[in-house]
């Protein structure tokens, strides 16, 4: 048996590591520019160009894999807390089992704001490439 707080200490370091030999990104845009861009009105969308919808469809697809990293990080500690609950002992038992039910909590509501900003972001999109076959790519 082990304490939750080495388990804890020996994935969090394990974790760090995978992360930093794959090169990911550690990228997060500010989210005031995607609480802003997600609240363009239809007249703010008319007025802005091509170029500048286009770099906003782009911060959004960035916070989309943000997101979705933080997602897979809540997916990787419930595999890693399905593993480790057997060895612990004591009170870390039920601090590990609420720890479980927020991180699920979290990759449902990640997984849900990460599919409806992608939609938006290839919403933007769109609305670019009928500008161009409309021939006003301002």
């Amino acid at each position: 048996m082990s304490s939750l707080k080495d388990e804890t200490e020996t994935y969090t370091k394990q974790l760090d590591q995978w992360i930093k030999a794959l090169g990911l990104p550690q990228h997060q845009p500010p989210n005031d520019e995607v609480e802003t861009i997600l609240g363009f009105t239809r007249e703010l969308l008319r007025e802005q160009s091509s170029v500048h919808l286009s770099e906003d469809a782009i911060v959004l697809a960035q916070y989309v894999l943000f997101l979705q990293q933080k997602t897979n990080e809540c997916k990787t500690f419930l595999k890693w807390a399905n593993q480790v609950i057997s060895r612990l002992f004591g009170d870390d038992r039920p601090k590990l089992n609420s720890w479980v039910r927020q991180a699920e909590l979290r990759i449902e509501r990640t997984e849900y704001l990460a599919r409806r900003i992608e939609l938006i972001g290839q919403s933007i999109g769109g609305l670019v490439r009928a500008r161009y076959n409309e021939g006003r790519n301002q």
